[in-house]
């Protein structure tokens, strides 16, 4: 589950940017407390607490920077002591502070009121680059499928929609190949071919025009992603 925070002292823009993230997450078919789930504090001392006790309680946190009670890249600066590792986007009404956060490693720096699309694009950012999840929400026929990033095979681009490959089983996903993409976890996950991505954790060799899955099964990798894949597998392995 992708665990988001938000630590702002105004109760309107904290409720305001909890609906943006709920409608940006749910644009990929994330549904919330089973894919993703969203906790508001309106102090820094239980944020603390919480993360105090839990240094990975949270993927994301969105942190107003002026505070009634604490600088909020102050309070960053003691998470990142505390080995707190999340991705931060700092939400202000002043630039002034832009400098000053670097060292805190902030993902993004967002004005008020948050536009909502430079939003969306920071935590698709976050998603593809810092997130792991162990689950797949996928989008079939009038429902929704949960499949277990481990077990997908690979992906294939089919008729403007999307084929994701389990063992023994193939799910019609309504979803063109890029969005699929967008949404499959970029370390584990690498194209071979302009209809076909793969999951290199079932990838049992590369041969001279392909590569060999460790199901037996056998995938094309074009000339025009064959550097590539090639450096992503080297990497994937090491």
């Amino acid at each position: 589950m992708y665990r988001i925070a938000i630590c702002e002292d105004e109760p309107s823009m904290a409720q305001e940017n909890e609906d943006m993230i709920c409608r940006v997450l749910k644009a990929r078919c994330f549904q919330r407390d089973i894919d993703f789930s969203v906790d508001s504090f309106s102090t820094p001392g239980p944020l603390l607490e919480v993360l105090r006790k839990e240094p990975s309680a949270f993927h994301l946190l969105l942190l107003d920077i002026g505070l009634a009670q604490e600088n909020g890249v102050e309070l960053a600066s003691r998470l990142r002591e505390w080995n707190v590792d999340c991705s931060i986007i700092y939400i202000t009404s002043y630039e002034e502070y832009t400098l000053d956060s670097f060292a805190t490693r902030p993902l993004d720096y967002l004005i008020k009121p948050v536009d909502e699309k430079k939003l969306e694009k920071a935590i698709q950012w976050d998603l593809q680059k810092n997130y792991r999840p162990e689950q797949i929400t996928l989008p079939v026929g009038g429902g929704f499928y949960k499949a277990a990033v481990h077990d997908i095979l690979y992906a294939e681009a089919v008729n403007h929609k999307s084929a994701v490959y389990l063992p023994g089983e193939v799910i019609s996903v309504s979803l063109s190949f890029r969005d699929l993409l967008s949404r499959l976890p970029k370390n584990t996950f690498c194209r071979c071919h302009h209809s076909f991505a793969v999951n290199l954790k079932h990838v049992h060799k590369q041969t001279t025009y392909g590569l060999l899955l460790n199901n037996g099964m056998e995938l094309p990798v074009s000339r025009t992603y064959r550097q590539e894949f090639a450096k992503q597998y080297v990497a994937f392995l090491q």
